[in-house]
């Protein structure tokens, strides 16, 4: 069915002479129409719009704001307390604070609600519900750690500028899709990485062929075992490629956080350069390169390595990849 809107409408009599006015409007019809001028999400003014904070031990505080679930309109102009269930012993878990549209005839509302995780060693924020019925944004994820009574600032993560779990309400000119713009990002990084390691591997071919010929004329004036001795000490040289994963769950409780994991191969002497080995899509890339940028030092040990994060604490594994030269 078409429908066009706004007009005045019109004050007729039906047949028994009462009053009635023509051209109503449904909710749904008005709601489809919004949805064409504004994108879901949460109205980022005041910046603190919907932000989830520290509250008093398994509580959180939502601050007063504003949104948009599908045409329809959230506005809460008081600070809310929510209440968070207790944490498992033995298991970390991710609970979400999460705005629902609810279209159900006995419900009709937008509110606020804990979408409640599942506890695991590796923890997984709940999926979000979104159909006919009820929709929901993610407004934040709680790490709920194994056994705590209280929910620290660090461990409240804001999603409301993640495209895929809730977002910023934008207008006619479209969406702000971080997570299409992260992709492009790292699609020019990747292109940069190819034409910089094709010049390296030009210079590193000539560089090598200049070696090779330094060699031959230095082997030539020396003795047999002089030569081979000086081959052995430079393939001793030769970069040693390791390995390591930093799980989420593995950090300490208290500032600086700090982990140990095993690394066979890594000696205490070692100073390896390392760098995140980023996983095959672009929401997961994205975790763990903001989870990366949390470190602030690496240690090497015989056959570990410590990792310190000396502010913020990383919200996703690290897969590391490691070189060493002795």
């Amino acid at each position: 069915m078409a429908v066009s809107w706004p007009f005045d409408a019109v004050l007729t009599q039906d047949e028994h002479g009462n009053p009635q006015y023509s051209r109503a409007y449904s909710s749904d019809a008005i709601a489809r129409i919004l949805s064409r001028y504004f994108s879901n999400g949460v109205f980022l003014k005041p910046a603190t719009s919907l932000q989830v904070v520290q509250h008093q031990e398994m509580t959180v505080l939502v601050k007063a704001g504003a949104a948009n679930v599908n045409g329809r309109h959230f506005d809460e102009e008081l600070d809310r307390v929510l209440t968070v269930q207790a944490a498992h012993a033995e298991m970390d878990r991710i609970d979400t604070v999460a705005l629902r549209l609810n279209l159900e005839q006995s419900v009709l509302s937008i509110d606020l609600y804990v979408l409640m995780g599942t506890a695991a060693v590796v923890p997984q924020p709940p999926q979000l519900t979104r159909n006919a019925s009820l929709w929901e944004l993610g407004l934040a994820n709680l790490f709920i750690a194994k056994g705590n009574a209280d929910i620290p600032q660090h461990r409240i993560t804001d999603t409301r500028m993640n495209s895929e779990r809730c977002g910023l309400v934008t207008s006619v000119i479209g969406e702000l899709d971080t997570t299409t713009l992260y992709a492009q990002v790292q699609s020019d990084l990747a292109r940069f990485r190819q034409e910089e390691q094709a010049a390296f591997t030009d210079w590193r071919t000539l560089q090598s062929e200049a070696f090779e010929t330094w060699f031959a004329q230095t082997r030539d004036t020396l003795a047999g075992d002089a030569a081979g001795n000086l081959l052995a000490l430079i393939q001793q040289r030769a970069p040693v490629q390791l390995s390591a994963l930093l799980p989420m769950s593995g950090w300490s409780a208290t500032k600086p956080y700090r982990q140990t994991v095993a690394v066979p191969g890594i000696q205490s002497g070692d100073t390896p350069l390392a760098d995140v080995a980023l996983g095959a899509t672009a929401q997961l890339a994205a975790a763990q390169l903001a989870a990366y940028m949390c470190i602030g030092r690496i240690d090497a040990g015989n056959g570990t390595l410590e990792a310190t994060c000396y502010s913020a604490l990383p919200d996703a594994d690290i897969p590391l990849q490691l070189k060493v030269v002795r």
